[in-house]
């Protein structure tokens, strides 16, 4: 995959979390959120080496919702914060 049809993939993606993080600050779970969340992944972003990391972070936001609990909703919002912050990063690296 080239990067800008990498670039553009992962900004769709940050869009995507940055959807769900703001749905779960208001205390909601958009299970299509995180559905269309992996989606994106799977269609070419997880087999591009330079995004390889992301599979791990979005298998801990999933795991977060598992068992969704108020205690917990702080822990899924800081996991969809630090997935946004790593396609930010790599977006950043390629330019």
């Amino acid at each position: 995959m080239n990067d800008l049809e990498l670039v553009r993939r992962l900004r769709r993606l940050r869009r995507t979390v940055l959807m769900l993080e703001t749905e779960l600050r208001m205390g909601h779970l958009d299970v299509g959120l995180l559905e269309e969340i992996e989606e994106r992944l799977e269609h070419g972003i997880a087999t591009e080496p330079r995004s390889a990391g992301l599979r791990g972070m979005v298998d801990a936001l999933r795991e977060n919702t598992l068992t969704p609990r108020p205690e917990l909703m702080r822990d899924t919002v800081r996991a969809a914060e630090k997935l946004r912050d790593a396609v930010d990063a790599i977006v950043d690296r390629i330019g």
